[in-house]
């Protein structure tokens, strides 16, 4: 009968053999093994870093399209939403639909700004939505149908919004920077499709969300509108 000390050492080299079997068999040899695990943490870093600098440039790009400079001045935006993680989420969002625009798949990009809206509209029905989150894409979903020659499509998107702000009654008293740029830009589309009158009723309602904006009112088509009605006066 064999003696313990035997087995052990019986029982050690096949261990051994088995263990130096995988390492021949991976084709990495055990004096490697401290230079892979650096190349994988140099990798790890590298990933890290990475997605840092989305991150940043997300936040960087969605505190443009949302006019969060503009908000803070006038007291509309706090320091409490920038640092939420929605907000981190929604410019990820809004950051990687620009990245599929820059693609060439604008498709992906519009999938990706209807289903935020559609979220955005789930949560108005349980609390008050922020206008400014629904403004900004609402806005850059009306632009990219505009892009993509989908004029209806575009006027929906408006529509939808407009009556969301005003017919329920949430946008009457209160300013709101980002939704006025969404009517500013319902207002120059209405204009562009021979709406003159339409489009300076909405510029006027834009101006009363954002009172900064009351230059637009003296751009020369909206004068024009002005100026013709009066005329129409005179005439009667």
């Amino acid at each position: 009968m064999a003696s313990p000390s035997f087995l052990f050492l019986f029982l050690f080299l096949i261990a051994s053999s088995f263990s130096c079997g995988v390492y021949a068999f991976a084709g990495i040899a055990e004096n490697d093994i401290p230079q892979a695990a650096l190349q994988l943490k140099n990798r790890r870093l590298m990933n890290e870093h990475k997605r840092e600098e989305w991150i940043r440039r997300s936040l960087q790009y969605y505190s443009k399209v949302t006019r969060e400079e503009r908000r803070r001045s006038i007291g509309q935006l706090s320091n409490n939403v920038i640092d939420s993680e929605e907000y981190i989420a929604l410019a990820n969002k809004h950051y990687f639909a620009l990245y599929k625009i820059k693609q060439g798949n604008r498709k992906h990009a519009e999938c990706i700004y209807r289903r935020i809206i559609e979220d955005l509209m789930e949560e108005n029905e349980e609390d008050d939505c922020d206008h400014a989150k629904l403004a900004v894409t609402t806005l850059l979903l009306a632009l990219l149908l505009q892009q993509k020659n989908d004029h209806k499509g575009a006027r929906k998107v408006f529509l939808n919004f407009f009556r969301m702000l005003f017919l329920t009654g949430l946008g009457e008293e209160t300013e709101c920077a980002c939704s006025a740029k969404v009517l500013q830009a319902y207002a120059l589309f209405e204009m562009k499709q021979g709406n003159s009158k339409k489009s300076r009723q909405l510029a006027e309602r834009a101006v009363k969300l954002d009172p900064s904006l009351a230059p637009v009112l003296k751009w020369k088509q909206f004068r024009d509108v002005v100026s013709n009605k009066g005329m129409g006066r005179n005439l009667k």
